[in-house]
């Protein structure tokens, strides 16, 4: 550490005071619209708790100790407000005992602190108008009257409680963007609707889209990503179509297996549907099949996936190992993070109770060696109705072991009211699927191969009298990475392509750095730094990089992680 001081203490000065600033959670949604709940801010008493991840806060570079001073809430896309007063109101904020996906039931059980305690707000809540816009504006805000400090860097997620204690006047709700599906939106919530005496209450994903402004000690240590690393490859595939606005129509997306693990995909004009022949599936909205489909032969795609059985969504996609809750879309995430194996033609807000019908079975010109899933004549789920449907198929084709898969488009709609209409179409086996970018489908052929993410940096809070643990994840199978430690930062990036190392690689710390380490190891390699416990060191920045041998990848035979920036703290 002796180096590091007088290293960098020329270089970089003491960061003053900071400003209020904030970030909007679920984080996934902090520019886009999501789900819509009725049940938060709704027309009558309530007690509901609300769950964010840590994810939420460390994706956007809030990890460190931020002191919560106000909350703002969402409206749903396009709405107007119903304006009305709320006359009792507590709202709490503290750690989380348990992790958002697996909530207790039971309110206490949920709770660090003890109830009764007091609340960081109590007292009236009035709506405001906003502008009706997709997403729309926040159209409640609340001062904290005891802001609440969150460290989500411990790993304790962030539970906020908000009790309705007595109904608005004028008695009317208003309909709140939300996180639904947990898992992937990094949210969930517990509620009792209609009583805030109740001990326990209902699981529920919706939770609110809520916008934490915070305060932060200029002596708090803190570190921030920035960039993306190189290296790179992607088994899924998806294009994201905006509402309205897709084309697809009348052409066929074409998925063959290639020796990469992956799928060689193209995209043709023309599209033969072949008429369903049975009876439609029971399938409402936003449902799953119930029973699982029997096909007439082993279907493999992909990562060694085989199935003999599969389910359907009503929303668009075809299961293909095991089930879970209907998936409306709405971005990439929800299907790169699900948690089945998901061929989507058309990943949207459908509606087949309103209309049309969703089939399952065997083609009657080929039934041993084709399997039709087919969405006839279905409507998205709309207020008002348009009265547009979509007619599309997946076809799945016994070629051996070696079989593929059609996306046959008679018409397509994404119109649905919800989701402003956004579509996804794709493939991907979720988890922690790589995400590959959002591609031009028409635009070409292209092949993906086996998930292989970029390599990347990460570390630990840098607090005086600690070590800071800076970790280099993702390293080739060659086991050798090198870390530098830099007083100069390069945000944006500057691209190395000239050097040879192309595929998206950047340098974003400047050269020479003060301070290098050579690892040998793989996937992972951690690189320590002392520091002492000395008040001189506070508000010094350092920006790191790492860069990892790699022949396959190009020409230069290498490839480089995202910057990270460390400021030093005492907190």
């Amino acid at each position: 550490m002796s180096r590091l001081i007088p290293a960098l203490s020329a270089a970089v000065a003491v960061a003053g005071s900071l400003l209020a600033q904030n970030v909007t959670e679920p984080a996934i949604f902090a520019s886009a619209e999501g789900g819509t709940t009725g049940n938060v801010w709704r027309a009558g008493i309530n007690r509901v708790q609300c769950f964010y991840d840590t994810s939420n806060f460390v994706g956007q570079n809030a990890g460190h100790p931020i002191t919560i001073t106000n909350l703002d809430f969402r409206l749903g896309g396009g709405l107007a407000t119903a304006i009305t007063t709320y006359p009792s109101v507590n709202i709490y904020l503290q750690n989380a005992a348990t992790d958002y996906l697996a909530p207790s039931t039971t309110f206490a059980t949920n709770r660090t602190v003890a109830f009764p305690t007091t609340p960081n707000y109590s007292g009236p809540i009035t709506t405001v108008a906003v502008p009706g816009t997709t997403p729309n504006g926040f159209f409640i805000s609340v001062a904290l009257s005891t802001p609440f400090t969150y460290i989500a860097d411990n790993g304790a997620d962030l539970l906020m409680e908000i009790e309705i204690l007595s109904a608005p006047a004028p008695v009317v709700g208003n309909t709140i963007s939300a996180g639904f599906v947990a898992a992937t939106h990094a949210c969930n919530s517990i509620r009792s609707v209609g009583s805030t005496a109740a001990l326990t209450g209902s699981a529920s994903p919706f939770a609110p889209v809520v916008r934490f402004t915070y305060t932060e000690s200029p002596t708090s240590a803190r570190k921030q990503l920035y960039g993306s690393g190189c290296g790179s490859a992607g088994q899924s595939f998806y294009e994201q179509f905006p509402g309205s606005t897709n084309d697809l129509g009348g052409k066929t997306v074409t998925m063959t297996q290639n020796v990469n693990n992956g799928y060689d995909v193209a995209t043709t004009v023309g599209a033969t549907v072949v008429p369903p022949v049975s009876v439609a599936l029971v399938l409402g909205d936003d449902v799953v099949s119930a029973s699982a489909i029997n096909l007439p032969f082993t279907f493999n795609y992909p990562g060694g996936g085989a199935t003999t059985q599969i389910r359907v969504d009503s929303n668009g996609s075809v299961l293909l190992n095991g089930t879970t809750t209907s998936n409306i879309g709405g971005s990439a995430a929800a299907l790169l993070t699900s948690v089945v194996h998901r061929l989507c033609p058309s990943m949207q807000d459908l509606d087949p109770s309103s209309g049309g019908g969703v089939f399952a079975e065997a083609d009657p010109s080929n039934p041993t060696t084709v399997y039709l899933i087919t969405w006839q004549g279905v409507p998205c789920f709309n207020t008002p109705v348009t009265g547009l449907t979509s007619t599309f198929q997946v076809a799945l084709i016994d070629n051996g072991t070696n079989d593929s898969v059609e996306f046959r488009y008679s018409s397509l709609t994404n119109d649905s009211s919800s989701n402003t209409g956004i579509a996804i179409t794709g493939f991907s086996r979720g988890g922690t699927a790589v995400d590959p970018g959002n591609r031009d489908l028409t635009a070409g052929s292209f092949s993906t191969s086996a998930d292989r993410p970029a390599l990347a940096l990460n570390s630990t809070r840098s607090v005086i009298n600690s070590t800071v643990n800076i970790t280099t994840s993702n390293i080739p199978p060659t086991g050798v990475s090198l870390l530098f430690i830099s007083t100069g930062q390069l945000n944006p990036g500057v691209d190395l392509g000239f050097l040879g190392l192309t595929g998206g690689c950047n340098a974003y710390v400047v050269l020479p750095e003060f301070l290098s380490f050579l690892n040998i190891g793989t996937p992972t390699a951690v690189s320590s730094v002392p520091l002492a416990n000395d008040p001189t060191l506070v508000g010094i920045q350092a920006f790191c990089q790492s860069a990892a041998l790699d022949p396959s990848y190009n020409s230069f035979g290498a490839v480089v992680s995202n910057g990270l920036k460390l400021v030093v703290g005492d907190s």
